[in-house]
């Protein structure tokens, strides 16, 4: 079998049919099809930001469904099922309905305002949504792949979001707190010294998005292992958290980080697929021949993408 992984489409649904036709399949019975029975790998982050979310939801469920394609949980569709289930011990809901919350979802709940009985069939899809899936051939995660937190997740919940694994992941600093976090939201790093950055949606923030996905080799300053870092902060020398590291052979794809310019594999093991589509970015796949994947290793050349606006 082989298989497209395409990363975080955040409502842009025009680009996924778009990227889906560059790709060779075609509309069957309504429902994406590939000829030559490819399959697609979503990598999560599905909703938010873009303009056409309930059409993004659908293309994607409906593949699903029929068996051309497999998705993960992304923190988003995470931070949806949180937003809209209450805490029945505080009459609360498991996310705050603060401005910043609300500001992030605000183009979901637009969208959906007029299809609430549709909306809870999504928000009860995502509560199945695996966390992670393992192939044969490689991996699929939405933010981190720690082996640790995978088989904690594994032998504790099965891959499940259940009621209790959302209570529980809900409480902060729980062990499912912190393995949540880290899976679907990925590693930070706390800034020293009162160092803080502003984020893409205008927030503070003193800790870094952390590149563990970084080989050894290509971390010499902080600026290249922390993620939108302080300008002076970035140019010292980085001398900590070199024991984060991806070392499996097995290449694992991932979403989440925002990367931006011409897409490029930093390591042929640990792949990202997130460039900003919902940001004037691209929407991204990586092409995996499953046949070739043990003898040819990762190569740029199978990374297909689709520049926002492209008709």
């Amino acid at each position: 079998m082989n298989y497209d992984i395409i990363g975080d489409v955040h409502g842009h649904a025009e680009e996924l049919e778009q990227l889906l036709q560059k790709m060779g399949y075609k509309l069957k019975n309504g429902i994406h099809d590939h000829p030559d029975e490819r399959k697609v790998v979503f990598v999560g982050d599905y909703i938010d930001r873009g303009p056409k979310i309930r059409e993004t939801l659908h293309i994607v469920q409906n593949m699903c469904e029929s068996g051309n394609a497999y998705a993960v949980m992304g923190n988003h569709e995470y931070n949806a099922v949180c937003f809209h289930t209450k805490d029945k011990e505080n009459g609360g809901y498991f996310r705050v309905h603060g401005f910043k919350e609300i500001q992030q979802h605000y183009e979901t709940l637009k969208q959906f305002k007029n299809f609430p009985e549709e909306w809870k069939l999504f928000l009860n899809w995502f509560k199945k949504l695996p966390l992670f899936i393992e192939f044969d051939n490689f991996r699929v995660v939405h933010a981190y792949w720690k082996d640790e937190h995978i088989n904690w997740i594994k032998n504790n919940y099965n891959n499940e979001l259940t009621a209790d694994f959302l209570k529980r992941a809900t409480t902060k600093y729980s062990e499912e707190y912190n393995i949540i976090e880290e899976t679907l939201k990925g590693k930070e790093v706390s800034l020293e010294n009162g160092n803080s950055f502003i984020d893409k949606d205008g927030a503070s923030r003193t800790a870094c998005r952390f590149k563990w996905w970084l080989p050894l080799d290509q971390r010499k300053l902080k600026k290249d292992v922390l993620m939108h870092c302080p300008k002076a902060y970035g140019e010292s020398e980085n001398t900590e958290n070199n024991e984060i590291v991806y070392s499996s052979e097995k290449p694992v794809f991932f979403g989440h980080y925002w990367l931006q310019g011409e897409p490029v594999i930093e390591n042929p093991t640990a792949i990202c697929l997130d460039y900003s589509v919902a940001k004037d970015g691209k929407l991204i796949a990586y092409q995996l021949n499953t046949a070739m994947a043990n003898s040819h290793p990762v190569n740029v050349s199978n990374l297909i993408w689709l520049t926002k606006g492209w008709n």
